[in-house]
């Protein structure tokens, strides 16, 4: 079974930060613009290897503001009148 862990790896002139994510079996380096990073302690890797994986997991449930108000609003634009109440309503009749 995958499991998310954290590792430092050393590589010439320090170390780089791996995590793997729990539906991968693979280990990703902690990248900034897609340029794997290199740190100067084990310490420093392992950190920045965690933070990168709890920003992967949370990242996926919380959306950034942004996208969300984006989202939205697409769906204004598509759904306008459904969300506003407008357009045609059903009465409903209890029997």
């Amino acid at each position: 079974m995958n499991s998310a862990e954290v590792k430092a790896v050393p590589v010439s002139n320090g170390y780089e930060g791996h995590f793997k994510k729990i539906h991968r079996s693979e280990w990703e380096p902690v990248c900034e613009n897609g340029i794997a990073q290199l740190f100067d302690t084990e310490e420093q890797a392992e950190v920045a290897a965690y933070r990168a994986l709890m920003k992967h997991i949370f990242g996926d449930i919380v959306r950034d503001g942004e996208k969300a108000s984006t989202a939205l609003s697409e769906a204004e634009e598509k759904f306008g009148k459904l969300l506003r109440g407008g357009g045609k309503t059903v009465k409903v009749v209890r029997r």
